[in-house]
């Protein structure tokens, strides 16, 4: 599954010290965490989309956020989707 982090514009051929021609064109990009096969862990990857990708992939975004159990006072991180109001989270500790 991919957590979709980041949605933007930028150039194809990017880095530190290079400036572009304002004619320059730039391309979508979306930074994403995907889910390694072998170790399961969040694994950051890049990928550029076209135009309407984009903007579906823009309301498909996750926040990292950190959180605090009630019960045992555990601070875990997990992915939340963007526009979610009620967010019940279960402590990945108290489960056990």
């Amino acid at each position: 599954m991919k957590y979709i982090i980041s949605v933007s514009k930028t150039y194809k051929h990017r880095g530190r010290f290079i400036t572009h021609k304002p004619k320059t064109k730039k391309h979508w990009q979306i930074m994403y965490y995907d889910i390694d096969e072998d170790t399961e862990d969040l694994v950051l990857q890049s990928k550029f989309v076209n135009t309407l990708q984009a903007f579906y992939y823009k309301f498909k975004k996750y926040y990292k956020r950190k959180f605090v159990c009630t019960e045992c006072g555990y601070v875990f991180e997990m992915l939340v989707k963007k526009r979610q109001h009620n967010i019940d989270v279960d402590c990945p500790n108290c489960e056990e």
